[in-house]
């Protein structure tokens, strides 16, 4: 519910305009493609997004528009070490233990946008500040864990490690050996987000940006920066 309501906080700033001020409208529909970049652990998950845009000039010089952006996703594999090895080495000598991990980052947003333009003879070129609300989930899951030892290497499923650690828990008492598998993680957070965006729009069509959102998240889901490059075709409508 707490999304409903950011969005419906901000679409109402883009509606609560005086009454008697002329703007011409336009809609707006394109794709951005940007890399987020978790500021924890440095990895980066490049997201393509389909945007869509509704916005009033009330100038040349002014505009007040909400901006959308839905499906953006990326899914990462990676290796890393696991299990203390000090409690392998309780169990087994002369081995070594890594895992390959799964996770994966998804992220809708809504902006309300106030842009300021220069016009020129066929472009104007502009710039924006933006404040808004974005939705971001994760999820992380131990794919494998490989065993490696100088005469075999073996991969066990996540699953069959943790049937080993629930027979160490009854034999020889919980936390004995602990063998400290990571936990899968699956968490949603909805946090405030604002945005610096320049760019070119051409024959007052085709709406080309660049945009950075800075530090955003949660500790649950990650703290994250975004730089994104974005194609918007207008659709314009009839002054009021």
């Amino acid at each position: 519910m707490k999304i409903q309501y950011a969005i419906g906080a901000l679409m109402g700033v883009a509606v609560l305009c005086p009454v008697n001020v002329s703007a011409s409208q336009y809609l707006g529909v394109g794709a951005e493609y940007g890399v987020l970049n978790e500021q924890y652990s440095g990895a980066e998950y490049p997201i393509l997004n389909f945007e869509t845009r509704f916005g009033m000039d009330f100038s040349d010089r002014f505009s007040l528009e909400v901006e959308g952006a839905v499906l953006g996703k990326d899914d990462r594999e990676f290796e890393g070490g696991c299990l203390d090895q000090t409690a392998v080495d309780r169990i087994t000598n002369d081995v070594s233990v890594g895992c390959a991990y799964l996770d994966s980052v998804s992220r809708q947003a809504v902006t309300v946008n106030f842009v300021l333009s220069q016009p020129f003879a066929n472009f104007d070129l502009f710039a924006g500040l933006g404040v808004g609300a974005v939705r971001t989930s994760y999820t992380f899951t131990v794919d494998s864990v490989g065993v490696s030892s100088t005469e075999a290497f073996q991969e066990f499923a996540a699953a069959d490690i943790q049937q080993i650690q629930n027979y160490l828990d009854f034999f020889l008492g919980e936390g004995a050996i602990d063998l400290q598998l990571p936990d899968d993680v699956s968490e949603t957070s909805i946090d405030l987000m604002y945005s610096l965006e320049g760019g070119i729009l051409i024959d007052d069509t085709h709406r080309l940006s660049v945009t950075w959102n800075p530090e955003y998240g949660s500790e649950e889901v990650g703290k994250y920066e975004y730089v994104g490059f974005s194609y918007s075709w207008l659709f314009r409508f009839d002054d009021f």
